[in-house]
Protein backbone atom coordinates (compact mmCIF):
# COMPACT_ATOMS: atom_id res chain seq x y z
CA UNK A 1 0.00 0.00 0.00
CA UNK A 2 1.37 3.40 -1.00
CA UNK A 3 0.18 5.12 2.14
CA UNK A 4 1.71 8.59 1.51
CA UNK A 5 -0.08 8.88 -1.84
CA UNK A 6 -3.35 7.62 -0.38
CA UNK A 7 -3.05 10.24 2.35
CA UNK A 8 -2.33 12.92 -0.26
CA UNK A 9 -5.24 11.78 -2.45
CA UNK A 10 -7.70 12.06 0.43
CA UNK A 11 -6.24 15.34 1.70
CA UNK A 12 -6.36 16.84 -1.80
CA UNK A 13 -9.99 15.93 -2.38
CA UNK A 14 -10.99 17.20 1.05
CA UNK A 15 -9.03 20.45 0.74
CA UNK A 16 -10.37 21.13 -2.74
CA UNK A 17 -13.89 20.69 -1.37
CA UNK A 18 -13.61 22.45 1.99
CA UNK A 19 -10.24 24.18 2.30
CA UNK A 20 -7.09 23.67 4.32
CA UNK A 21 -8.50 24.55 7.73
CA UNK A 22 -11.48 22.22 7.37
CA UNK A 23 -9.24 19.15 6.97
CA UNK A 24 -7.90 17.30 10.00
CA UNK A 25 -5.55 14.38 10.42
CA UNK A 26 -8.31 12.63 12.36
CA UNK A 27 -10.71 12.86 9.38
CA UNK A 28 -8.10 11.62 6.91
CA UNK A 29 -7.05 8.75 9.20
CA UNK A 30 -10.67 7.76 9.74
CA UNK A 31 -11.30 7.60 6.00
CA UNK A 32 -8.23 5.40 5.49
CA UNK A 33 -8.94 3.30 8.55
CA UNK A 34 -5.72 4.05 10.44
CA UNK A 35 -4.73 6.01 13.53
CA UNK A 36 -3.86 9.67 13.07
CA UNK A 37 -0.41 8.91 14.54
CA UNK A 38 0.29 7.00 11.32
CA UNK A 39 -0.25 10.19 9.33
CA UNK A 40 2.23 12.00 11.54
CA UNK A 41 4.81 9.35 10.63
CA UNK A 42 4.60 10.40 6.96
CA UNK A 43 3.78 14.07 7.50
CA UNK A 44 4.87 15.20 11.00
CA UNK A 45 2.95 18.49 10.83
CA UNK A 46 -0.07 19.56 8.84
CA UNK A 47 2.16 22.12 7.13
CA UNK A 48 4.32 19.22 5.87
CA UNK A 49 1.21 17.60 4.44
CA UNK A 50 0.11 20.86 2.82
CA UNK A 51 3.53 21.50 1.28
CA UNK A 52 3.77 17.95 -0.11
CA UNK A 53 0.23 18.19 -1.43
CA UNK A 54 0.77 21.47 -3.30
CA UNK A 55 4.10 20.24 -4.69
CA UNK A 56 2.47 17.05 -5.99
CA UNK A 57 -0.48 18.99 -7.41
CA UNK A 58 1.88 21.38 -9.18
CA UNK A 59 3.97 18.55 -10.62
CA UNK A 60 0.86 16.77 -11.88
CA UNK A 61 -0.61 19.96 -13.30
CA UNK A 62 2.50 20.86 -15.26
CA UNK A 63 2.92 17.29 -16.48
CA UNK A 64 -0.60 17.63 -17.89
CA UNK A 65 0.30 21.01 -19.44
CA UNK A 66 3.34 19.47 -21.11
CA UNK A 67 1.37 16.46 -22.33
CA UNK A 68 -1.55 18.53 -23.63
CA UNK A 69 0.58 21.13 -25.40
CA UNK A 70 3.65 19.24 -26.64
CA UNK A 71 2.36 18.73 -30.17
CA UNK A 72 0.55 22.03 -30.54
CA UNK A 73 2.08 24.72 -32.73
CA UNK A 74 0.35 28.01 -31.98
CA UNK A 75 0.33 29.91 -28.69
CA UNK A 76 -3.46 30.22 -28.97
CA UNK A 77 -3.84 26.43 -29.17
CA UNK A 78 -1.49 25.99 -26.23
CA UNK A 79 -3.43 28.48 -24.09
CA UNK A 80 -6.68 26.76 -25.03
CA UNK A 81 -5.19 23.39 -24.00
CA UNK A 82 -3.95 24.98 -20.76
CA UNK A 83 -7.45 26.21 -19.96
CA UNK A 84 -8.87 22.78 -20.79
CA UNK A 85 -6.98 21.31 -17.83
CA UNK A 86 -8.87 23.59 -15.46
CA UNK A 87 -12.04 22.90 -17.42
CA UNK A 88 -11.75 19.14 -17.00
CA UNK A 89 -11.14 19.49 -13.26
CA UNK A 90 -14.26 21.59 -12.99
CA UNK A 91 -16.54 19.61 -15.29
CA UNK A 92 -15.28 16.05 -14.86
CA UNK A 93 -14.35 16.11 -11.17
CA UNK A 94 -16.54 18.98 -9.97
CA UNK A 95 -13.48 20.43 -8.24
CA UNK A 96 -11.70 23.76 -8.46
CA UNK A 97 -7.94 24.20 -8.55
CA UNK A 98 -6.33 23.23 -5.23
CA UNK A 99 -4.20 26.38 -5.29
CA UNK A 100 -7.23 28.59 -5.89
CA UNK A 101 -8.84 27.19 -2.76
CA UNK A 102 -5.65 27.54 -0.75
CA UNK A 103 -4.96 30.97 -2.21
CA UNK A 104 -8.29 32.15 -0.85
CA UNK A 105 -7.10 31.03 2.59
CA UNK A 106 -3.58 32.46 2.25
CA UNK A 107 -3.82 34.71 5.31
CA UNK A 108 -4.42 31.70 7.55
CA UNK A 109 -2.04 29.21 5.94
CA UNK A 110 1.36 28.18 7.28
CA UNK A 111 4.23 29.95 5.53
CA UNK A 112 5.48 26.82 3.75
CA UNK A 113 2.10 26.12 2.19
CA UNK A 114 1.66 29.74 1.13
CA UNK A 115 5.11 29.66 -0.47
CA UNK A 116 4.21 26.56 -2.53
CA UNK A 117 0.88 28.05 -3.64
CA UNK A 118 2.68 31.23 -4.73
CA UNK A 119 5.23 29.10 -6.60
CA UNK A 120 2.40 27.33 -8.43
CA UNK A 121 0.88 30.65 -9.51
CA UNK A 122 4.29 32.07 -10.48
CA UNK A 123 5.02 29.02 -12.60
CA UNK A 124 1.66 29.41 -14.35
CA UNK A 125 2.38 33.07 -15.06
CA UNK A 126 5.80 32.19 -16.50
CA UNK A 127 4.30 29.55 -18.78
CA UNK A 128 1.52 31.85 -19.95
CA UNK A 129 3.96 34.74 -20.41
CA UNK A 130 6.00 32.61 -22.79
CA UNK A 131 2.88 31.90 -24.84
CA UNK A 132 1.90 35.57 -25.02
CA UNK A 133 5.48 36.53 -25.94
CA UNK A 134 5.40 33.99 -28.78
CA UNK A 135 2.08 35.49 -29.88
CA UNK A 136 3.64 38.95 -29.87
CA UNK A 137 1.43 40.47 -27.17
CA UNK A 138 2.51 43.99 -26.15
CA UNK A 139 2.49 43.20 -22.39
CA UNK A 140 2.80 39.42 -22.02
CA UNK A 141 3.36 39.42 -18.25
CA UNK A 142 0.22 41.43 -17.50
CA UNK A 143 -1.81 39.37 -19.97
CA UNK A 144 -0.54 36.16 -18.31
CA UNK A 145 -1.54 37.39 -14.85
CA UNK A 146 -4.96 38.46 -16.10
CA UNK A 147 -5.48 35.11 -17.83
CA UNK A 148 -4.59 33.09 -14.75
CA UNK A 149 -6.73 35.29 -12.52
CA UNK A 150 -9.67 35.00 -14.87
CA UNK A 151 -9.40 31.20 -15.11
CA UNK A 152 -9.01 30.68 -11.36
CA UNK A 153 -11.83 33.08 -10.51
CA UNK A 154 -14.12 31.66 -13.18
CA UNK A 155 -13.60 28.18 -11.75
CA UNK A 156 -14.66 29.32 -8.32
CA UNK A 157 -17.68 31.28 -9.53
CA UNK A 158 -18.75 28.42 -11.81
CA UNK A 159 -18.50 25.95 -8.93
CA UNK A 160 -20.48 28.15 -6.54
CA UNK A 161 -23.22 28.68 -9.14
CA UNK A 162 -23.07 25.11 -10.47
CA UNK A 163 -22.86 26.70 -13.91
CA UNK A 164 -19.93 25.75 -16.11
CA UNK A 165 -20.99 28.24 -18.78
CA UNK A 166 -19.35 30.93 -16.62
CA UNK A 167 -15.99 29.22 -17.04
CA UNK A 168 -16.63 28.69 -20.74
CA UNK A 169 -17.35 32.40 -21.17
CA UNK A 170 -14.12 33.30 -19.38
CA UNK A 171 -12.12 31.02 -21.67
CA UNK A 172 -13.81 32.52 -24.72
CA UNK A 173 -12.89 36.02 -23.57
CA UNK A 174 -9.23 34.99 -23.23
CA UNK A 175 -9.05 33.43 -26.66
Amino acid sequence: MDRPNIILDIAERRMRQAGYNAVSYRDIASEIGIKSASLHYHFPKKEDLGVALVQRYSENFFAAVKQNTSELKTPQDKIKAFASIFNSELKDQNLVCLCAVLGAEAAGLPEGVTHEVKSFFDRNVLWLTAQYEAYGHADPVSKAKITLSLLEGAMMISAVNDDNSIFDAAVSSIL
